[in-house]
C-alpha cells in the first residue's frame, strides 16, 4: 500500500531545510543542497516550489508568520500593558536575531539574490509596523503613552529594529547602543 504523504508537512520540511542550507552555505546554497538536506530529489522539491526564489520567499513568510502567531498567542496575550508588550516584543525580536545571528547575516547578504525578496521582506515589515501602531494606539487610549502619532512611533521602532539587524551583521560593536535606543524610543513616549 502506498505511503500517504502530508504535503503541507513536506512543504514545511523543505522550507526548514532551505533555511538551514542558507544559514550554512549562504550564497553557495542551491536547490541540490536543499533537496539533499531534506532527503528528496530536486524534482520532488520542484513539485512544491516553482523555483528557488519562490522557496526562499515562502520560507521567509512562513518563519515570520510563526513569529506573528507567537505574539498573538496566549502567552503574549497575558501581558496586558501595551507598553510592556511593545518593549517585550521589540526585545524578543532582537534576542531572536542574536540567537540566529549567522542565519540573519546570510539572509541579509543574500537579499539581492532574489528579485522579489526585498518586496516580500518589505510587506512582512509593514505587517510588524501595523502591529506596533496598534499597540501604541492602545497605550495612548489607556493613557499609558503620551499623545503622539502612533504611526510615526511605530515607523521609528520598525526602522530601529531593522537597524539592529544591520548592525548585528556589519557593526556588532554597536548592537547594545541600538538596543538602548529602541528601549529609549518606547520610554520617551510613556506617560
Amino acid at each position: 500500500m502506498p505511503k500517504k504523504i502530508d504535503h503541507e508537512q513536506r512543504k514545511r520540511e523543505i522550507m526548514a531545510a532551505a533555511l538551514a542550507v542558507y544559514a550554512q552555505e549562504g550564497k553557495n546554497a542551491n536547490l541540490s543542497l536543499i533537496a539533499s538536506e531534506c532527503g528528496l530529489s530536486r524534482t520532488t522539491v520542484y513539485q512544491y516550489f516553482k523555483d528557488e526564489s519562490q522557496l526562499y520567499q515562502e520560507a521567509v513568510k512562513y518563519t515570520t508568520d510563526l513569529a506573528f502567531s507567537q505574539y498573538a498567542s496566549e502567552n503574549w496575550k497575558s501581558v496586558k500593558d501595551p507598553v510592556e508588550k511593545l518593549r517585550l516584543i521589540s526585545n524578543d525580536i532582537m534576542d531572536k536575531a542574536d540567537t540566529f545571528e549567522k542565519q540573519v547575516g546570510n539572509f541579509l547578504k543574500m537579499i539581492d539574490r532574489f528579485e522579489d525578496l526585498p518586496e516580500t521582506v518589505s510587506r512582512r515589515t509593514a505587517k510588524l509596523n501595523l502591529f506596533f501602531a496598534r499597540l501604541i494606539r492602545q497605550a495612548i487610549k489607556e493613557e499609558k503613552m503620551k499623545k503622539c502619532s502612533a504611526q510615526d512611533v511605530a515607523d521609528k521602532l520598525t526602522i530601529m529594529l531593522e537597524t539592529y539587524l544591520f548592525h548585528m551583521v556589519y557593526f556588532p560593536q554597536n548592537k547594545q547602543k541600538v538596543r538602548e535606543i529602541v528601549n529609549d524610543l518606547i520610554q520617551v513616549n510613556v506617560n
